[in-house]
């Protein structure tokens, strides 16, 4: 089989994470087609908050007002009685937990996608993937039609019943919770404090999400009531509210209630071949915390440029690799929080919760554990490890090392103007900051032409202190820092990080080289498929 690609990349579901990666490709100049099965943005979304981070990495694309604007900025979460995780204390442009129904997060996504020349094939469903070293086709139905679709990468965004997953073979292990959440979007005649409100106790979790307009997104978790298929009722929300609460809150006038399962899994590997998952085709969680919405986005935001970097011809040896690297072991951490998380809110056990409850209201009465907890839930101190070469001597110990965030600083510039950091950074590029006086590091970074975007920064940046150079990386985190003071030629060291993230100066080939990968073997999964909720 010898493959043609059509277009360079086939994204298979327009939810966020999709239509997120979709962004991302289009806006560095590859095409891209989405398919997706729903005619339309599903209405009963279980996912609705976009943490900071999330926020950030969006802002990095220019997405993050538009849906600053349709979102309610929710400032505290309440995780028990007497405790509280404070936004507002952050160091962010976007100190709060934004809530918004996933519903205006794809429309968002998808509008800008368009506008960027994304193609978006809504009613259509993959049913057959074959690839090979030159490409991948996949097999798409509509209601009325078969035909084939080629690219020269497929990445699979569709969800927990991911069909790129199966057909690719990409085992999905872990297990299914013995419990059945209820969700619902409700009106109520008493609500909670318009805080996100975690209450715990007698073997049950209830969360309250407060969306702005007399609207609140609900979920209670009993370990009495096992899964079943009965439709949720009006009373029996009544009830499990009431029991959580200690009062009727007056449920009336309901959008919508469900009933689903909670599972925890992971695929044993995020690409194989020219096959890639993001998303929860690639995790799944409890969603207490609800942060499944922002791994995913994050993942996408992640893939984007190197992908872009593989299909375009310049990508280092490796770099592709690099998403599974990073973005797999920060899912493995999220299943592990969130489980340990579950286990405790839903205890039987009236000791374990008044000692949880007790615990927690004491750590986070002290501002700075309460400020670790809001960047840790918030993703602000999200990292990967460092890659690439070795900082200089005199680069240790510096406001920002190589694999940090870098936070949307304000950049001053000739004449006294100044600049925000992420401004610079719409189209997907690597951004060279030089805090240098003579400006040879971002004068030379030009031989690196479209690939990456030089910035004379003319004068003190306190987010910044002792930098002399920092290398951006297109998703916001330092591929690589060096000081004011380090040894040698810094110019040197500077060629070297970029030669190891950009490739080798000059211009990128018109004709995009992209690199043959093996197909792994894939080892059959000894897991049950998982289940529908």
């Amino acid at each position: 089989m010898a493959i043609t690609p059509e277009q360079s990349v086939i994204v298979v579901g327009a939810g966020p994470t999709g239509l997120a990666l979709a962004c991302e490709l289009a806006a560095a100049g590859v095409s891209c087609t989405v398919l997706e099965r729903r005619l339309a943005p599903s209405a009963q979304s279980r996912a609705m908050g976009l943490y900071s981070r999330t926020m950030e990495v969006l802002d990095l694309r220019g997405h993050a007002d538009a849906l600053a604007a349709l979102g309610r900025p929710v400032g505290r979460i309440v995780p028990a009685r007497g405790a509280r995780v404070d936004f507002t204390e952050l160091d962010t442009r976007f100190p709060s937990l934004n809530v918004i129904p996933q519903g205006r997060t794809e429309e968002v996504l998808e509008r800008r996608a368009l506008e960027l020349g994304v193609t978006v094939e809504r009613g259509t469903e993959v049913f057959g993937l074959a690839q090979d070293g030159s490409g991948v086709t996949l097999q798409v139905r509509s209601r009325d039609t078969e035909w084939e679709e080629s690219a020269d990468f497929a990445v699979g965004c569709d969800g927990a019943h991911s069909v790129v997953r199966e057909l690719a073979g990409i085992a999905f292990r872990g297990r299914t919770y013995g419990v059945a959440p209820v969700l619902a979007d409700v009106r109520l005649h008493r609500p909670p404090p318009d805080d996100v409100l975690v209450l715990s106790g007698g073997g049950g979790v209830m969360v309250s999400v407060p969306y702005g307009d007399g609207l609140y997104r609900i979920a209670v978790v009993r370990r009495d009531r096992p899964w079943t298929r009965d439709a949720v009722t009006l009373d029996e929300l009544r009830e499990v509210l009431t029991d959580a609460l200690g009062f009727d809150p007056g449920p009336h006038e309901p959008e919508w209630m469900a009933r689903f399962k909670i599972h925890q899994r992971i695929a044993d590997h995020y690409r194989t071949g020219r096959v890639l998952l993001a998303g929860d085709a690639a995790h799944l969680h409890s969603p207490l915390g609800g942060q499944g919405l922002n791994l995913g986005i994050q993942d996408a935001v992640n893939l984007g440029w190197k992908l872009a970097a593989q299909v375009q011809g310049w990508a280092p040896a490796g770099l592709l690799d690099t998403y599974e690297a990073e973005r797999r072991p920060q899912a493995e951490r999220i299943l592990r929080a969130t489980d340990r998380a579950t286990r405790l809110a839903t205890s039987p056990s009236a000791g374990v919760t008044a000692v949880r409850r007790a615990v927690m209201a004491r750590a986070l009465s002290y501002r700075r554990i309460r400020r670790a907890a809001a960047e840790a839930v918030s993703g602000l101190r999200n990292g990967y490890a460092r890659q690439g070469p070795a900082p200089a001597d005199g680069a240790r110990g510096l406001a920002v090392r190589a694999g940090q965030r870098v936070p949307d600083l304000m950049l001053p510039r000739a004449e006294g103007a100044s600049v925000r950091l992420y401004s610079l950074m719409r189209d997907g590029r690597f951004v060279l900051l030089d805090l240098g006086a003579d400006g040879e590091c971002a004068a030379a970074a030009e031989a690196w032409g479209s690939r990456v975007s030089p910035v004379r920064v003319e004068g003190e940046v306190p987010g910044l202190r002792g930098v002399g150079v920092v290398l951006v990386r297109p998703d916001g985190y330092a591929a690589w820092v060096d000081g004011t003071g380090g040894p040698g030629d810094r110019e040197a060291r500077m060629r070297g990080a970029l030669r190891w993230w950009c490739g080798e100066d000059g211009p990128v080939p018109r004709e995009a080289v992209v690199v043959a990968v093996p197909v792994a073997e894939a080892e059959p999964s000894q897991e049950p498929a998982v289940d529908p909720a």
